[in-house]
């Protein structure tokens, strides 16, 4: 028997509890028994409920432990991803950056003119240089870098340059074109039928597949008063009229191609709507010349993403030594252009770049350039235009995109070794 249990017995056995009966040291004596039976028998359930759940719990921990060795962190970043695929999204993530680059599988070979500041010197000829940027190790880059414009034409490549002639007192910088495998020939300064206009300087505005832009500074020799110093003419022309070694005859006998040779019969209303005025209007006197019912003098321009032919109108709204030109409403066919189609619209490329003047996409549709003042930036195409550059081509003051050509398939390793031995010569 508990021996407070005893002294409690005890106690009753006496009579009447003194002190008012329950008095202060029997409550508390009643609680401290009350609180020991209770701490001597709960121990015993505790035990065994404890000693089961740490044994389920214990169990638990060796499962995870053996199954999955990885860092918690880890485990729950994997659940948590496998939840966000789960989860309907608006948009699907794009691609992994370097897989974007290595789906590139074209070559694009650019033709860049660099002009000199007009108020330096207006007559200073123009500088060009040709870039191939294509795929090599799965990464985009520039491949090939060199002078002149490297003009893929046929089953070869021509080099077209700039050529200083002397001429008398003048000396001139006209444009040439040679085979890139040959050395260019020698040109003779001699004029066919002495002429009363000497060309003293050509630019290249377009080079294509098969012709080429050309811009005309010409100014009067000496004893011919009564041409202006300097008249201003544009042409288009087949790369083989501006070969090396051609005479240099007066700027309107000059052989060239026609805008009616190239589009046929569908330029006969455009001409007639848009009566140009032909480059003899300028220098004749008493009536205004006919229109123009044939092209002779016209040109092919960049616009937003796009060749646009340009027809000249030498009337006297062009003022006296210029021209006027007006866009042709007529797309350029494949003999010009073999390839120019823009994969995005015009408003999301300048919404994204908004300091974009030109745009241009690949046949294969792998990628976008988007030319800036200051830069032609590559970006990735996989069935939606990619904004995130692959690469950035920096450009010089003043330069801007003469020729765009593209390669693919078995022709990109062929372009990528005979460009660099064009371009870049042991």
């Amino acid at each position: 028997m508990d021996p407070m249990d005893n002294e409690l017995k005890k106690e009753l056995a006496h009579g009447p509890f003194g002190q008012n009966g329950f008095n202060d040291s029997l409550r508390k004596r009643i609680e401290e028994r009350i609180d020991n039976h209770v701490a001597v028998r709960r121990p015993r359930r505790w035990g065994a409920w404890s000693a089961g759940v740490s044994a389920v719990l214990a169990s638990a921990l060796v499962f995870l432990f053996v199954t999955d060795s990885r860092p918690l962190p880890l485990v729950q970043q994997e659940a948590a991803e496998k939840l966000e695929i789960q989860q309907p999204s608006a948009a699907a993530p794009a691609p992994h950056g370097p897989d974007w680059e290595a789906s590139v599988r074209s070559a694009l070979l650019i033709g860049l003119r660099s002009d000199a500041p007009a108020a330096e010197d207006p007559q200073a000829p123009s500088t060009y240089r040709t870039v191939l940027i294509a795929p090599d190790r799965n990464r985009l880059q520039k491949t090939a870098e060199g002078e002149g414009i490297l003009m893929p034409y046929k089953l070869d490549f021509w080099k077209i340059g700039n050529e200083r002639k002397a001429n008398g007192s003048q000396e001139a910088h006209t444009l040439t074109a040679h085979l890139a495998s040959a050395k260019p020939k020698t040109s003779s300064s001699a004029n066919r039928g002495n002429p009363a206009q000497t060309v003293v300087s050509e630019k290249l505005m377009f080079a294509g597949n098969r012709y080429v832009a050309v811009a005309q500074t010409t100014a009067a020799k000496s004893g011919a008063a009564q041409s202006p110093a300097h008249q201003d003419y544009v042409w288009v022309k087949e790369l083989g009229q501006i070969a090396s070694g051609r005479q240099a005859p007066a700027p309107l006998l000059e052989p060239h191609v026609t805008l009616r040779s190239v589009f046929a019969a569908t330029a006969v209303p455009v001409l007639k709507e848009l009566k140009p005025a032909p480059p003899s209007a300028r220098s004749g006197h008493g009536e205004p010349a006919a229109a123009d019912l044939s092209g002779e003098s016209w040109t092919i321009a960049r616009k937003q993403g796009k060749w646009t032919a340009q027809i000249a109108s030498y009337d006297s709204e062009a003022g006296g030594t210029a021209y006027r030109l007006r866009e042709v409403p007529l797309a350029l066919p494949p003999s010009v252009v073999s390839h120019d189609e823009l994969a995005v619209p015009w408003r999301d490329i300048v919404r994204v770049q908004p300091g974009a003047v030109d745009a241009f996409s690949s046949p294969n549709r792998d990628m976008v350039a988007v030319v800036t003042e200051q830069n032609i930036i590559i970006y990735p195409y996989a069935d939606q235009w990619i904004p995130i550059p692959l690469m950035t081509l920096p450009l010089q003051p003043k330069e801007s995109v003469v020729m765009i050509q593209w390669a693919m398939g078995s022709y990109v390793e062929l372009w990528k070794r005979q460009v660099k031995a064009y371009l870049q010569p042991q």
